[in-house]
């Protein structure tokens, strides 16, 4: 009897080291890989990553924001630009997602597609939430209306998000969002991609407005970025926002807008949605 109760405790202890030795050899992985991606990041922010969390930096006074994307990405060329830009100011961020079965079972080119119509899910973002600082620093819904538009003035016709059978390399689309900050305003989302990213720059092309009058943001001067980077056993998923002709901060009758706080609340909800909507796929 004690020689079967220590062979079961033996065949349960090795199965549970080998579980260990398996996860921490993942990890160990995952950390040399973002190392070798994203070299000048400090061993805190690669604990930081995968740990799951979002690391950020900003252009203004000074500040770099290369270390945060890929050299050799779109994404990467056009932070170089923004961080020699003093016409303005930039924030970035970016986070590491581990893949789950359904994605880790993919080839490269079936899990770009996967991700690419993800992103494009854009009617998803309906209700997402952000940290509202007039709100009490709680949450509160960002996006109240999400829908693409058959071009770039007519909002009579919105249509479904589309579904690509192929994955292209370059497309643009029209897109209507009404969101609590900034109402109801028009967007081109254009996407340069390639066989391990996927980038797309969204640009306002009508003026952003804080109560529905003020001028936050004027038409085409603010350019919102969101970028994924494949690597073998995780995404990196990349923010980057440039906002032109503007200080900072915004004052409108005595009230600050700290647009910086403002954009980068925004791009941490985008990135939590983006998360939620890569938990969905599924294999075919």
């Amino acid at each position: 009897m004690r020689m079967r109760i220590n062979e079961e405790f033996m065949r349960k202890y090795l199965l549970s080291l080998f579980l260990c030795v398996l996860g921490f050899s993942s990890l160990f992985a995952a950390e040399q890989e973002i190392r070798l991606t994203l070299p000048a990041l400090t061993s805190s922010q690669i604990q930081d990553l995968l740990d799951g969390k979002i690391i950020d930096g900003d252009t203004i006074e000074g500040g770099k924001i290369t270390q945060f994307f890929a050299k050799g990405t779109e994404a990467y060329d056009r932070a170089a630009i923004a961080e020699q830009s003093t016409n303005g100011f930039s924030i970035a961020a970016v986070s590491y997602i581990p893949y789950g079965p359904e994605l880790k079972a993919m080839s490269t080119e079936d899990r770009q597609l996967a991700i690419f119509n993800k992103i494009r899910a854009i009617s998803t973002q309906e209700g997402i939430t952000y940290i509202s600082w007039r709100a009490g620093n709680k949450p509160k819904i960002l996006i109240e209306k999400s829908s693409y538009m058959e071009d770039g003035k007519n909002l009579n016709n919105l249509l479904p998000d589309p579904v690509a059978t192929t994955f292209p390399y370059s497309v643009q689309s029209y897109v209507y969002q009404r969101d609590s900050s900034f109402g109801g305003n028009r967007y081109l989302h254009t996407y340069t991609n390639s066989d391990r990213e996927i980038f797309v720059e969204i640009m306002n092309i009508s003026t952003l407005r804080v109560f529905g009058i003020f001028t936050a943001v004027p038409k085409e001067q603010l350019h919102i970025s969101m970028g994924t980077y494949q690597m073998e056993d995780g995404l990196l998923l990349c923010a980057l926002t440039t906002i032109e002709d503007r200080e900072p901060e915004v004052g409108i009758l005595g009230i600050t807008v700290d647009l910086p706080s403002a954009f980068m609340r925004r791009i941490k909800a985008l990135q939590n949605w983006f998360v939620d909507q890569l938990a969905t796929i599924e294999t075919k």
